[in-house]
């Protein structure tokens, strides 16, 4: 399978996934530019990518495209008709500036990997879709002493990290949330700094590189992950923190708008914790949670993710 990345950013859950792809299946990855070239450049994750021109990227065999944002929606109505696309969530087909998305749907292949985006493609858009578990490349990792916590979420409106550092504000420095992620400079400096008078830098560690060695040494430590991801009309699935936090042995602590009114597998005091704001966060880490029956209730989620063909 030929991979196609159509979209500008260079982390997050849109990368994730495509390095894991390639990990996993050996599949090759492409970017849309105006020059085909020979050479490889860094993907991240230990991949590599090729640049391609749009005249040589629709002729490649079995193509997926991996994700796709504005700046490449001119060239989705060039690709054969049949071309596999994968939605993640329902952002990338609501408004008047993802119609190009949603006219091309009759005619391409179209992937999910969260039920609620899955439903949502049928019942909205009466297009019939293939939901397929987020793939897991199992790379290695070290586990060391587990004695923090961590956030390795994007920073940014629907992490709701603002939740986080209210939290950390009335937390002793032992329990606090060390926060790693690519920052939304709008959201950092309008809504944290100037709205809300948070201070993220009292507690913010920076981003990573983008390998899993790297990841592992920030998760080899952790005891607790915490992602307060909440999407509207979305949720109940799986993300690649979540994922990669159960994978390296750490228990995911999670918003309650992710898992409410929504088929979910991810239960409050079975395979995760679950918190609604910044009060809840707070007590949680402080009471100091059992985590040995948590963590191998939640471990059992990633066996689908291990098994998936995407081949």
């Amino acid at each position: 399978m030929n991979l196609i990345y159509m979209a500008k950013p260079t982390y997050g859950g849109w990368v994730s996934f495509t390095a894991h792809l390639a990990n996993k299946y050996n599949f090759k990855i492409y970017k849309i530019t105006k020059r085909t070239e020979k050479k490889c450049r860094k993907f991240g994750y230990g991949v590599e990518y090729k640049n391609i021109n749009i005249e040589d990227a629709v002729k490649l065999p079995n193509i997926l495209i991996t994700a796709i944002d504005k700046k490449y929606y001119e060239y989705l109505s060039q690709f054969p008709d049949n071309t596999s696309l994968v939605i993640h969530d329902p952002t990338e087909i609501k408004g008047k500036s993802t119609q190009p998305v949603i006219d091309n749907l009759h005619r391409l292949k179209i992937f999910t990997i969260r039920q609620t985006v899955h439903e949502l493609l049928k019942t909205k858009f009466n297009k019939e879709n293939t939901f397929k578990y987020h793939p897991l490349f199992e790379y290695p990792f070290e586990t060391k002493i587990k004695n923090r916590n961590v956030s390795i979420s994007r920073v940014d409106f629907d992490k709701h990290t603002h939740e986080i550092i209210k939290a950390n504000d009335n937390l002793p420095e032992k329990d606090q949330i060390q926060i790693y992620g690519a920052k939304n400079d709008l959201y950092v400096y309008h809504c944290l700094k100037n709205k809300m008078k948070l201070d993220l830098d009292k507690y913010y560690k920076g981003t990573f590189k983008k390998g899993f060695e790297e990841l592992s040494n920030i998760l080899s430590t952790a005891k607790f992950v915490v992602d307060l991801s909440a999407i509207k009309g979305d949720g109940g699935g799986s993300q690649y923190t979540f994922l990669e936090a159960i994978y390296q042995n750490c228990v995911l602590i999670l918003n309650k708008k992710w898992v409410n009114n929504v088929e979910t597998e991810f239960k409050h005091k079975y395979n995760c914790y679950v918190v609604e704001n910044a009060e809840e966060l707070e007590n949680l880490l402080q009471s100091n949670p059992p985590t040995k029956r948590i963590l191998k209730n939640a471990r059992k989620l990633l066996q689908p993710h291990i098994n998936v063909e995407w081949n």
